[in-house]
């Protein structure tokens, strides 16, 4: 496995661990910058929305209205399996807006409509009343990829190679944002496929460089023998005092003033 991978899967288990830290732990924002609609949509699909979305969203309430319509995308088969990172989803023939309700201060997200390409025509597919994604819808950068993923019950939002979560489901998987080369092994987890194994590099820039644990490693075992070699100098010290004062304090043998020369008495 390359070092750049190993980086990136540290990376991913550290915010998939402790989500507090997923926006943290990546330059892209969890919130992507809000602005203007997609403006790619094609003109029949535009019509669709303008003419029979009314109609479509008419159990949702009175005073809606329809945000501009997004191409829907999913996963490719490829990615999900561990290979082509650089091609995460591709689009479908499926188109999703924003329902929102006219207030005097701020649209309501209420919910949202999906339509499906069926042959020359789109027709409803559903209207739900998914707040959350629909919110997602008016925030997210008009070049983001929208990525729906029914396995998780959920939408990603992916956009200059990053990717993050929009509802609830995604979140399962992923919080914060993530490079999309990283997050490529969790999904293929999260999915039952098994990532092809990394060559190792043979590249003499790679292969030439030491592992920076190396260096850590060597440092602490260094600082174990200091350690141990002190603990054994204050032991010997220890016992050495111990050995001086039990001499200081025994008496002196009975015998040593019969058996040894006595002092000289003055005036004897």
């Amino acid at each position: 496995m390359t070092r750049r991978r190993l980086a990136g899967l540290l990376l991913a288990a550290t915010v998939l661990l402790h989500p507090a830290a997923a926006t943290a732990a990546t330059d892209a924002p969890s919130e992507p910058t809000p602005s203007a609609p997609a403006t790619d949509v094609p003109a029949e699909v535009s019509a669709w929305f303008a003419e029979e979305g009314d109609d479509a969203v008419a159990d949702l309430g009175e005073d809606l209205t329809l945000g501009a319509p997004r191409r829907v995308a999913t996963w490719n088969d490829a990615y999900v399996s561990g290979e082509e990172p650089d091609v995460p989803a591709a689009p479908v023939d499926e188109w999703v807006a924003t329902v929102v309700r006219r207030t005097p201060e701020t649209p309501e997200p209420v919910g949202v409509v999906r339509a499906g390409a069926e042959g020359d025509s789109l027709e409803l597919l559903d209207v739900t009343e998914d707040t959350e994604l629909a919110a997602a819808l008016q925030e997210i950068p008009s070049g983001t990829v929208l990525i729906r993923d029914d396995t998780v019950e959920g939408w990603f939002g992916l956009l200059e190679g990053e990717v993050w979560p929009l509802t609830e489901g995604a979140r399962t998987v992923l919080q914060g944002a993530l490079p999309a080369e990283v997050f490529q092994d969790f999904l293929a987890a999260w999915r039952g496929e098994s990532p092809p194994a990394a060559v190792p590099s043979t590249s003499e820039g790679e292969g030439g460089t030491l592992s920076p644990l190396i260096p850590i490693g060597v440092i602490v075992l260094a600082g174990a023998g200091v350690a141990i070699l002190l603990v054994r100098q204050y032991r010997q010290a220890d016992s050495r005092i111990v050995a001086d004062v039990h001499a200081g304090m025994a008496p002196p043998p009975e015998d040593a003033d019969a058996d040894g020369p006595r002092p000289e008495q003055p005036g004897g």
